[in-house]
């Protein structure tokens, strides 16, 4: 199974540091603790993505006919959220970007130390988690962890600029995404081959329900229920794809991961565009954070 060229990664990668540091240059930090500190948000957040689209995924791989490479890649996903992507949706559809950088700051980190220790905990005789799992942490502090403060503090030294130095860049991640997009789709298509009927139904219903588990945990605000169901939609290819490569290189094991970011891509931004045009809170408060003046 083909994987993606080093370039494609560093792409995917720069989209969420450029994003993430848009959004510091347009929201305040108080903005984004306070939907941190939201208690009862959060724990529906972690009961949807580590809990209940655990138990679809393995629903799923149960009923229908899948090889058993297969089954694994999909378990992988199931068990990993934090799409990265989710931002650019989460933009697209109108939703509260503040509430999609705290979900992707929160399950980003949750499937960093979770994901590698359940493969391990499975995969005993093919446990290098040591190796992968710095990996996966230097990559959450560069996409993350350093975009994120440096928004912050030219927020503070340039506070007249910031804003619109923050609505630039974020067309900018746009472009990224776009470029990351069709640079991946020619190795999009044979994982998507490989996988079968079967696969390929597995996904699409994984992610419908994931929708649906998102909206319906995502409390009465509109704005939120698009971010969550997106959010739990968009699994983790960032974490999934150097542990299936790391644990089982060569095999099957990598298609449904691929396939996954073929089919849930166009599935989310259908989502979104729709959602972004028919679904809206009536609220003047509940307006998106970043669009307040």
């Amino acid at each position: 199974m083909e994987s993606f060229p080093e370039y494609i990664n560093i792409l995917n990668y720069l989209f969420v540091a450029v994003y993430i540091f848009s959004v510091a240059l347009e929201t305040t930090h108080a903005e984004i603790v306070a939907e941190l500190r939201d208690k009862r948000r959060m724990g529906l957040t972690l009961l949807a993505n580590f809990v209940i689209v655990p138990i679809v995924g393995l629903t799923l791989v149960r009923a229908l006919e899948l090889r058993p490479e297969i089954r694994i890649g999909i378990m992988m996903l199931a068990c990993s959220p934090g799409g990265l992507f989710a931002l650019q949706f989460a933009r697209v559809s109108k939703g509260n970007r503040v509430f999609a950088v705290a979900l992707l700051i929160v399950l980003t980190l949750l499937a960093v130390l979770i994901t590698p220790l359940l493969l391990a905990w499975f995969f005993p005789e093919r446990a290098a988690e040591g190796r992968v799992f710095g990996r996966l942490v230097l990559l959450l502090l560069l996409v993350i962890a350093v975009p994120y403060p440096m928004g912050r503090g030219m927020q503070r030294l340039i506070p007249e600029v910031a804003p619109k130095l923050g609505r630039f860049l974020g067309l900018l991640s746009i472009v990224i995404f776009i470029i990351a997009a069709l640079a991946s789709s020619k190795y999009k298509r044979p994982a998507i081959e490989t996988l079968g009927v079967d696969g390929i139904v597995a996904i699409v219903v994984l992610t419908i329900v994931s929708w649906v588990v998102g909206w319906l945990l995502g409390g009465t605000e509109i704005r939120n229920r698009k971010v969550l169901a997106i959010s739990t939609a968009m699994r983790n290819f960032g974490v999934c794809f150097p542990l299936a490569a790391t644990y089982f290189p060569g095999t099957e094991v990598l298609a449904p991961i691929l396939a996954f970011s073929g089919i849930s891509i166009p599935m989310n931004m259908v989502f979104a565009l729709v959602t972004g045009r028919l679904l809206r809170d009536k609220e003047k408060n509940a307006e998106p954070m970043a669009a307040r003046s």
